[in-house]
């Protein structure tokens, strides 16, 4: 999921990281920040960006762009909202690219694949949770964030393989043999690990989760 700078020549990349950022900005600067300055969760927000690139770093694969790693970014959506997911997901992919784990020139794909891809998954996987499904705790925990975040997993890995394909990285046959066939293995702990850190949130923390109103999921159950 951390696609090489090499993948595509620098005539293409620092356009298309230019068009990422002309695109990307309005959704960050609409980004509701008043919400972390009026319940003081700025400091949650910085330590939610420091673990996430911290998954993000801890990455395992045989192959350079075919690595796994763990995303969080359904946890980001459920605890800030889809728009400030975004942001952290993008400051956590700067922080990781400052350090040299990832490519300057690959910023723009990585941050489709990593920031916004599993975000909006996620996002809408919650809204049709609520929409559709009784207020209930276990199907917020279960459904929005445990099926959510395997979804969004599911997502990035398949994106990134066709991404792969397109470019002409690796064949079809190298994606299905060193990188695919790990898909079921990587989904179900991103998952679980999901859903484990929502109940604690959800139980000990719900201030701190924009998408869980105890008005809703709890009072008069």
């Amino acid at each position: 999921m951390n696609l090489d700078g090499s993948l595509l020549p620098s005539i293409l990349a620092w356009p298309l990281l230019a068009l990422f950022a002309l695109a990307l900005l309005p959704v960050v600067l609409r980004a509701p920040w008043g919400v972390l300055r009026h319940n003081r969760l700025e400091p949650v927000f910085i330590s939610a960006v420091g673990c996430i690139g911290l998954l993000w770093s801890m990455r395992a694969g045989v192959r350079p762009g075919l690595e796994l790693h763990l995303l969080g970014s359904t946890a980001l959506t459920l605890i800030f909202g889809w728009r400030l997911a975004i942001a952290a997901g993008l400051a956590a992919l700067a922080a990781v690219s400052a350090l040299g784990l990832y490519a300057w020139p690959a910023f723009a794909l990585n941050g489709l694949l990593l920031a916004v891809l599993p975000v909006l998954v996620s996002h809408w996987v919650g809204r049709q949770v609520y929409r559709l499904l009784p207020h209930n705790f276990f199907i917020f925990i279960f459904l929005a964030a445990f099926f959510g975040a395997m979804l969004a997993m599911g997502a990035v890995v398949l994106a990134s393989a066709a991404l792969l394909f397109g470019l002409g990285a690796y064949p079809y046959q190298v994606l299905m043999d060193d990188y695919l066939v790990m898909l079921p293995l990587i989904m179900f702990p991103e998952g679980f690990i999901t859903g484990m850190v929502m109940t604690m949130l959800v139980v000990f923390r719900p201030d701190w989760v924009r998408t869980f109103d105890d008005r809703d999921y709890i009072h008069g159950k």
